[in-house]
């Protein structure tokens, strides 16, 4: 019982401090005195002179030395708590737990306690609430077993605390509950009232302010009759007075807050006077009633300037700065935020200063829309922030930099702020909660430049990480926005699918995410034109709204009500909801909303065809987005504009105004420094382009003489492969010479750490045969791959701008007419598609002319495309074999749609096909020569006419001419790469040697073992089954003997190869191929679609022993490419689909062909589809003597292509159009 009595006096200071941190300090941010600059030393020095209080327990001398450190350990870690900042927090755990080991060594079970109490306090500043409960736990078991119910009943309501705010009501209120009665029982009115206070807030955050304000007048009635504590009264009269003010009820808070200024006024207390006049100020303000703000505003300041503090001041004027900017004087306000800024500097208080400059970048940046402003404070902020050492803050300050950076284009720089802030996140602060909030951003701008899968996996990382922390509005929150992301890429049963996982997390709190999932859900509905349930759950969201008084959500949800009248063609109530959201935007000053609303409404006047009200209503909106800096808006604006003078007939000013839309495109594009992101950004502007295309064709038909079709081919040219031309720049500027070392050694070994995890991740599912298991793991490595390749671009961008020639650096702009005829010599004619989804182009440009033509729709073409491509692929099928003839219907309606318009104009030049979309696919050398006479028909009754002459020999009557009869074929993805890369290429030196040569790498331990395994069934056809079954990748004998046959004729020191177990990725990447004019690599390939950086070639994948390579080794991919550094005239890749890739919008097909000539290479034979064995080490020899003779590998490539054609066994274009050359044809 001694005992007992002696913690209750030694714990009296910890009692004290539970009032102070009842919920409202849990809730908030604990200000430090005035005194806040005073160092530690000093406090430490202060702390040494102070009594050291008696323990527990009569201890011995020894163990009452240890005490003494003890409780001066615990001090320490009090004056650390005081700093408010995460740092404090995490070096006073330290302290605390230091304290903790000397009361647990010398057994003081009551201090013991008492310290994990305080532990647990700062992890919930912290916002570490889990581990906050593990130790409010340990201390309730020790309270329990000291028999100390007042003690016991304290920690009961310090952990109800922290499961309200967790989020999880219903466990706060069972805790907060026992610990009530327990307050009961024992009579402890005062602590009843502080924890009837904490549960009021439970039923404030579930929304439930009846049960609230219950709780907080039993709170009232203890302090009024009770205890006749005013002091207590007065702030709980001022609780009250909030939570009514927040329910609409603002005369009852009015009479709470004068009930409370006359207890301050009875007291003589001036400072809680000034509190309550401000708190009646702010009331005013809330409601409309300015002047009357600014009136007890100014008595609570007037006050103040005698009896408060710096603080007090700054605080107040900071109220007044706030009033100004509700009223729109926003001049003012900046004003004002200034004042109270100096106040808190003078003060010491940085972290209230750097709030001050917080609102005030707010208003630069919401309202007055001086993005330059707000980062110049930002700035400010920022300085604050690394001088007080303040890690978090300075993360949350970048992250709003990052911020201002999208909302005025600067993506890049975005980026950057991002990835410095999620830097400390993670490395410094340790802070997973606020890297989750920074990841999301991240994703947020990958979805702003068109990479959505990125987005997606970005948005994933963050979700992981709310799942961990268990913080599942958070969690919901991320499955909105992944909702959104899905929903903009146009897969709505994946939305769907979010939103519904989304709103399964919310509980009666998070009211104002169930409304945003309402109305997302609604937009689903509405694009899936199911009507009634889009009416539905936007009208849920707007009676939420309503009831929880959220005008901005209220606003939303009105204007996704109208955007469902829009879908069903109702303009009429689609055009009274968006001016009734409009009339209310301009009201409450919501001037992104306000931007959004006006381009809803010129959609709705242009379905009606009203085209110059949206013009009318779109020069509104493009004035708003000038005012915001939004450089993305204001090129919508312009492009919607241009669509609508354009159905006005005025297209020449359409012209001006989709100019200025793709010079905002070009400016944004070229300021985003990470090439991936460059390029996916540019394809989600393509339309602009196409649309740009179109407009001048149009003008080309009305004023031939114009030149309007060679502008079109000029934006045609400047839409496409920009990103490559860009690699090839920074290629021949040698970008990579000089980086640093350390970031070219982490790229080798990310590009290692790839390459091993897609092994392991492909042999899980080669030999899982569906294991559920064995896929979870798989689609785990998938996640770590998609990070490592996330990894990898960050990487890239740091060694391209870090890179000492990269100040020097300058992009070429894409070739005009002029340009592209110059890279044109007399027998080289090119010709340049554009899919269109109404019409689509070709340009015919010689040296010395051009012309342009008018063909089918995209989606026909595509059509005819995909029958064309069927029908070769058939030909190695029982069916195919017995039809030889099914190639002519498809490839001359092919070449009808796409070469007939120029048939007399082609004679026997050669062709350079620059193509788009689908024609990327095909091998026109297959195409039916549009120029050649038709076919001799066969006699009546089906008898052959005259036999065929010797150089027809193939031609069987029905059948076609292939286009490469009359034509060398070269395909480029655009003439300024061909033109970049002479300009870097052409003066290199020849290198000495002539060929090296990888074919026949081992796969199994029997090739090695030489138990020559037979040729076995076929590869699949699907590339990537070829992988997936890597233990099943058949030999290729064929590529052994069409190699020798390419070697035979030079001599030993003009040649080398690799076969079999030597065939390895040693081989493959030594640096000594750099002396080799050609390079042959024969072996599978394949192609990644969705993640073109794991594409490559398979290299040996045994050693000589017929043990398993490392797993980094097995493959050469993409990656591995692009650091090669090469000086190859010539590349071949006779493998599977070499020639394909990721299909990007404005870039084409992103796969190996662009890293070879990245890494050199002049010139590339790639296949479109997967040849056999047999049908390969056919052509090859064939084509390579011919390269050894001298001629052009384009010519080269020709006359085996011809020559098998003439041929009875290997004519099918199945077994020769596959390969294509890509490059300089010179």
């Amino acid at each position: 019982m001694a005992q007992c009595k002696k913690n209750r006096v030694n714990l009296s200071y910890f009692l004290a401090k539970f009032t102070r941190y009842s919920l409202i300090g849990l809730l908030s941010v604990v200000l430090v005195s005035e005194s806040v600059g005073a160092s530690v030393t000093l406090a430490q020095s202060q702390i040494a002179q102070q009594t050291v209080p008696n323990p527990s327990v009569p201890l011995s001398g020894e163990k009452q030395k240890r005490y003494q450190e003890q409780v001066k350990l615990y001090q320490e870690g009090e004056e650390l708590q005081k700093k408010g900042t995460r740092e404090g927090y995490l070096q006073a755990i330290e302290k605390y737990q230091q304290a903790l080991k000397i009361a647990q060594k010398i057994g003081l079970r009551g201090e013991e306690a008492e310290i994990l109490m305080q532990i647990g306090l700062v992890n919930v500043f912290l916002s570490e609430y889990q581990q906050a409960l593990d130790l409010y736990n340990q201390s309730l078991k020790i309270w329990q077993e000291l028999n100390q119910p007042l003690f016991e009943a304290i920690v009961l309501s310090m952990i109800g605390d922290t499961y309200n705010n967790m989020g999880k009501t219903q466990e706060s209120l069972d805790y907060l509950k026992r610990a009530e009665s327990s307050f009961r029982t024992q009579k402890q009115f005062r602590y009843l009232a502080i924890n009837l206070s904490s549960i009021s807030r439970v039923y404030m955050r579930l929304g439930q302010t009846k049960n609230a304000l219950h709780f907080l007048n039993q709170a009232l009635e203890i302090y009024r009759t009770t205890y006749k504590d005013q002091v207590k009264e007065a702030h709980t009269l001022n609780s009250l007075a909030f939570i009514n003010s927040l329910i609409g009820q603002s005369e009852v808070a009015f009479k709470y807050y004068n009930q409370a200024v006359e207890i301050y006024r009875e007291r003589k207390d001036f400072l809680g006077q000034a509190e309550m006049l401000k708190s009646i100020g702010s009331l005013h303000g809330k409601l409309g009633k300015h002047d009357l703000a600014l009136e007890y505003l100014n008595k609570a300041l007037e006050i103040q300037s005698t009896k408060g503090t710096l603080v007090d001041r700054g605080l107040t004027i900071n109220d007044i700065a706030s009033i100004y900017s509700s009223r729109g004087d926003y001049e003012k306000a900046v004003e004002y935020y200034q004042k109270a800024k100096l106040l808190f500097h003078e003060a010491g208080w940085t972290t209230l200063e750097t709030l001050s400059i917080g609102s005030i970048v707010s208003i630069y940046r919401n309202f007055l829309g001086n993005n330059q402003q707000a980062l110049k404070y930002t700035e400010e902020v920022l300085k604050l922030n690394r001088k007080t050492g303040e890690k978090d803050e300075e993360a949350s300050t970048l992250n709003q930099k990052g911020d201002i950076y999208i909302q005025q284009g600067d993506y890049q720089l975005a980026l950057d702020a991002y990835n410095q802030a999620l830097e400390i996140e993670r490395s410094i602060t340790k802070n997973p909660k606020a890297a989750a909030r920074t990841l999301g951003n991240i994703a947020l701008l990958y979805n702003s430049l068109g990479d959505s899968k990125l987005s997606i996996r970005t948005y994933n990382q963050a979700l992981d990480i709310y799942r961990k922390l268990d913080n599942k509005a958070q969690q919901a929150r991320i499955l909105l926005y992944m909702g959104g992301v899905y929903q903009k890429n146009e897969k709505l049963d994946d939305a769907l699918v979010s939103y519904n996982q989304a709103i399964k997390l919310l509980n009666e709190e998070n009211y104002n995410l169930e409304i945003s999932i309402h109305y997302g859900l609604a937009r689903i509905y509405r694009d899936k034109e199911d009507y009634t349930k889009a009416f539905k759950s936007a009208n849920l969201a707007l009676e939420l709204s309503k009831k929880h008084e959220n005008s901005f959500q209220e606003i939303a949800s009105l204007g996704i009500i109208g955007s469902i009248y829009l879908a069903q063609g109702d303009y009429t109530n689609a055009l009274d909801s968006y001016n009734e959201v409009l009339d209310r935007c301009r009201k409450s000053d919501l001037k992104i909303k306000e931007a959004e609303t006006l381009s809803t409404i010129s959609i709705a006047y242009g379905f009606q065809q009203q085209h110059q009200k949206a013009i009318n209503t779109l020069n509104e909106e493009l004035k708003l987005r000038q005012t915001l800096k939004d450089k993305i808006g204001e090129a919508q604006v312009n492009y919607q504009i241009a669509i609508n003078q354009r159905k006005l007939g005025k297209l020449e000013t359409a012209l001006t105004n989709i100019d200025e839309a793709i010079k905002i495109v070009e400016s944004i594009r070229s300021n985003v420094k990470n090439p991936d992101l460059r390029t996916s950004y540019f394809a989600t502007v393509q339309n602009y382009y196409k649309f740009k295309i179109d407009l001048l064709m149009e003008l080309h038909k009305k004023q031939p003489s114009k030149g309007y079709d060679a502008l079109a081919l000029n934006t045609s040219e400047a839409s496409r492969a920009r990103g490559l031309v860009d690699l090839l720049t920074e290629a021949g500027a040698n970008i990579r010479k000089g980086a640093n070392p350390q970031l070219l050694a982490e790229e080798q070994r990310l590009q290692q750490l790839l390459n091993g995890k897609e092994k392991a991740r492909i042999d899980i599912l080669s030999t899982s045969k569906g294991n559920d298991v064995a896929k979870t793991t798989a689609d785990k490595l998938g996640d770590e791959i998609a990070d490592i390749i996330n990894q990898q671009q960050q990487l890239k961008t740091q060694i391209l701008t870090k890179s000492p020639e990269y100040a020097a650096l300058k992009y070429p702009q894409p070739l005009e007419l002029k340009g592209i005829q110059q890279q044109l010599d007399k027998d080289t004619i090119l010709l340049q598609y554009s899919l269109g989804k109404e019409r689509s182009y070709l340009w015919l440009v010689t040296p010395d002319s051009v012309q342009a033509y008018e063909l089918a729709k995209g989606e026909v073409i595509e059509k005819a495309v995909e029958n064309f491509r069927d029908v070769i692929l058939t030909a190695n099928t029982p069916y195919g074999k017995d039809h030889p003839d099914d190639i002519n219907q498809p490839a001359s309606q092919l070449s009808q749609m796409i070469l007939a318009p120029v048939a007399n104009k082609l004679g026997k030049k050669r062709l350079v096909i620059v193509a788009d979309g689908a024609l990327q696919n095909i091998p026109f050398a297959a195409l039916a020569d549009p120029g050649t006479p038709p076919p001799t028909p066969r006699l009546q009754g089906g008898e052959e006419s005259k036999p065929l002459s010797l150089q027809e020999r193939g031609l069987e009557r029905g059948s076609y001419q292939p286009l490469l009869v009359n034509h060398e074929i070269v395909n480029l993805p655009s003439i300024t790469a061909i033109q970049t890369q002479r300009k870097h290429l052409n003066n290199r030196l020849l290198s000495p040697k002539t060929l090296a040569v990888l074919a026949d790498p081992f796969f199994t331990t029997e090739q090695a073992q030489g138990k020559l395994e037979a040729l076995g069934p076929e590869i699949s056809d699907n590339p990537q089954e070829v992988i997936k079954n890597s233990e099943k990748l058949p030999p290729l004998p064929g590529t052994r003997i069409e190699a020798e046959a390419m070697l035979k004729s030079l001599s030993s020191d003009q040649k080398t190869h690799a076969f079999g177990a030597d065939a390895n990725y040693n081989f493959a990447t030594n640096p000594t191929l750099k002396q080799y004019r050609h390079l042959f690599f024969a072996t599978h390939g394949f192609v990644n679609t969705e993640r073109p950086e794991l594409s490559g070639i398979a290299l040996a994948q045994v050693d000589k022993d017929g043990k398993p390579v490392d797993e980094k080794k097995g493959y050469l991919r993409l990656g591995d490419i692009f650091n090669m550094d090469w000086a190859a005239e010539l590349v071949v890749l006779s493998a599977c689909e070499t020639g394909l890739g990721k299909d990007t919008k404005g870039e084409g097909l992103v796969g190996l062909t662009r890293g070879l000539m990245y890494a050199g290479s002049k010139r590339a034979v790639v296949s479109l589809w997967k040849v056999s064995d047999k049908g390969t080490s056919e052509l090859m020899p064939i084509f390579y003597k011919s390269v050894l003779a001298g001629k052009s590998p384009a010519v080269a490539l020709r006359e085996a292509q011809l020559q098998m054609w003439q041929g009875k066994e290997w004519r099918n274009p199945y077994y020769w159009a596959a390969f294509t050359l890509q490059g300089e044809w010179r």
